[in-house]
């Protein structure tokens, strides 16, 4: 972010520079919201992070690798007994 004048809101003395810098697609964003609208954009972005690193941990966890043994089918074996009552 270019070092230019935070938003003050009714304060009459203008900032020299903002110490806030951003990356510039964050800034591309960002640039007109307000620091509420930040803070709960922030919030939405934590929680969906949170939940894409569970759904990789989960998906890894569930790939096997290659050239691996196969994984073990999902079903139990059912005796022979129980499967003629059907």
């Amino acid at each position: 972010m270019s070092n230019l004048g935070c938003d003050t809101g009714g304060m009459k003395k203008i900032v020299a520079y903002c110490p806030v810098s951003l990356e510039p697609e964050l800034e591309a964003q960002a640039a007109l919201l307000t620091p509420a609208q930040r803070l709960a954009l922030a919030r939405k972005f934590q929680r969906w992070a949170r939940q894409l690193e569970i759904s990789a941990a989960i998906m890894r966890r569930h790939q096997r690798p290659a050239g691996g043994p196969p994984s073990a089918p999902g079903l139990k074996a059912v005796s022979a007994r129980v499967l003629s009552r059907n």
